[in-house]
């Protein structure tokens, strides 16, 4: 059901970029947009994050100590706290907007008129940060009652809204200003689907200027460090689009474009099988049943491995065509492709940190520890602005995309070396996982690659014959993968192919 809705939103979510491809390519409008959603997606990812995600271990145990009626003013405690938090922020961002965009984009300077335009649309922008808190709270509260689809498809809304305004307001009206207007009208729409289904729980939530409620303080505590780790990835991106203002003109659009790439995976499939797998986690804690957390949490990371591999094999192997068939069209030219997979190839090659971070964070954060991931995140910011800098001078931006995926490995070893102890998880099996990885990716590189030559992928134009190309690679290919998992025994594969096929294969099932 999850990974339902998270395609419906990924795949929406995708239409948006191929929309916007289509009438802004990589042109200067499209870097001002870029670099004025810079701010409210920092906001949003740092304070949405940070709500969403503590929540659910806050409510778990407010579950088993607290009664109802203490539960609900725990709740409306927050939502004050959350609003005016919000309001404190928007009021500070409005009146401080020319400063932030002077200092993020110094190489807009060049040209007035791109950095006027990139003042207004971020001021257009700036109330989201509220309407982002209200729903990463929200989403909180489903998730914690196991109810993921509501949450799962407001991307859904939120997308559905976007095309709907850059087609009107962008294209058809206001030009790139109508393009940030419809993104601050689509944060909103997706309470339309929130708001319903938390009142069916009973939940009515109401502001109360009493801030007493030792959840309160707690959900505060376990927020603040997770508000650093949340932002690790927006900063990098922030810090990429500071340094690549001073590029060619295009370079902010390709690593936008390439980056939604390789983030759809991660929402797509590690988000559906992270998601069920977190709030299941948080119970096992709160019930101090250590042993099924420790096994529900390796078998997951297995399975994360599994299908973080082939992804990255067909982002390396097949990015030409890749972008050809979905962004190469109307404004999105050669020159458009050619600067984007270079940054594809080197954001690709760090999507195995981002996927085992994402889910490894988690692993921290069921057990309310949000402080371990957070010193990892301050060491991965470092490592990142030092690569950048490094590298963005022999590079360009392909550099930026390399220093970005470099540190999401930094990353995800330094989770995986503190949660994933062979002395506490006996049950890891990381030899044969890694093993049987390792040679099922190397013959799939290899099939990937005979047949990107064999059906000459890298001159080939059309979409019904660059969509055959690569639809018969990824079924041959991904054959091969799963061919030489079950040669060389990968742990959890009857499972895997358990529910793939549809059977309960009770010999690997963990409650």
């Amino acid at each position: 059901m999850i990974f339902v809705a998270t395609l419906i939103s990924r795949v929406s979510g995708f239409a948006r970029e191929i929309v916007m491809a289509l009438f802004f390519g990589t042109s200067l409008s499209t870097d001002a947009w870029l670099m004025a959603s810079a701010v409210p997606n920092l906001l949003f990812n740092s304070v949405n994050g940070a709500i969403n995600v503590t929540v659910v271990p806050i409510m778990t145990e407010a579950d088993a100590d607290y009664s109802r009626r203490s539960l609900e003013r725990f709740l409306n405690e927050a939502f004050t706290a959350l609003a005016l938090l919000s309001a404190f922020l928007m009021a500070v961002t409005e009146i401080f907007t020319p400063f932030i965009i002077h200092v993020m984009a110094p190489g807009f300077s060049r040209d007035p008129h791109e950095v006027s335009l990139t003042i207004t649309m971020t001021r257009f922008m700036v109330p989201t940060i509220f309407f982002w808190a209200l729903s990463g709270f929200i989403m909180g509260i489903l998730q914690s009652r196991e109810e993921f689809f509501a949450p799962a498809m407001t991307p859904a809304v939120i997308n559905l809204v976007r095309i709907a305004t850059i087609v009107v307001l962008g294209h058809m009206l206001l030009g790139i200003r109508g393009v940030a207007l419809g993104f601050t009208l689509a944060v909103i729409a997706q309470l339309a689907i929130l708001i319903p289904r938390v009142r069916a729980m009973g939940i009515h939530l109401h502001f109360r200027w009493h801030f007493s409620h030792p959840l309160l303080r707690r959900m505060a505590v376990i927020a603040g460090p997770f508000f650093l780790t949340s932002s690790v990835g927006t900063i990098g991106i922030l810090v990429d689009r500071i340094l690549a203002s001073n590029l060619v003109v295009g370079s902010i659009a390709a690593l936008n474009y390439s980056y939604v790439l390789v983030q759809i995976p991660i929402g797509l499939v590690i988000s559906s099988l992270a998601m069920p797998i977190y709030t299941r986690l948080a119970q096992h804690r709160s019930s101090h049943d250590m042993e099924t957390f420790r096994a529900l949490a390796m078998h997951g990371f297995r399975l994360v491995l599994a299908l973080l591999v082939p992804i990255t094999i067909w982002f390396i192997a097949l990015r030409v065509p890749i972008l050809r068939l979905l962004y190469q069209h109307g404004a999105f030219n050669g020159r458009s492709t050619d600067l984007t997979s270079g940054t594809l190839l080197f954001f690709a090659v760090g999507l195995p940190g981002f996927g085992a971070t994402y889910y490894l964070q988690r692993l921290f954060f069921a057990t309310q520890d949000t402080k371990s991931p957070a010193r990892f995140s301050i060491v991965t910011i470092l490592v990142n602005i030092v690569g950048d800098i490094i590298l963005v001078h022999y590079m360009q931006a392909d550099g930026l995309a390399l220093a970005t995926g470099g540190a999401s490995w930094v990353n995800a070893m330094l989770l995986a070396m503190k949660v994933l102890k062979p002395r506490r998880h006996a049950n890891l099996q990381l030899r044969p996982t890694l093993l049987a990885l390792s040679f099922a990716g190397a013959g799939m590189l290899i099939g990937t690659e005979v047949l990107y030559h064999i059906m000459h992928m890298g001159t080939l134009f059309g979409l019904i014959r660059l969509s055959l190309a690569l639809i018969l690679t990824a079924l041959v290919s991904g054959g091969i993968f799963f061919a030489l998992l079950y040669l060389f025994r990968f742990p959890d594969l009857p499972y895997l192919l358990s529910r793939l096929t549809g059977r309960r294969d009770t010999a690997h099932t963990i409650r």
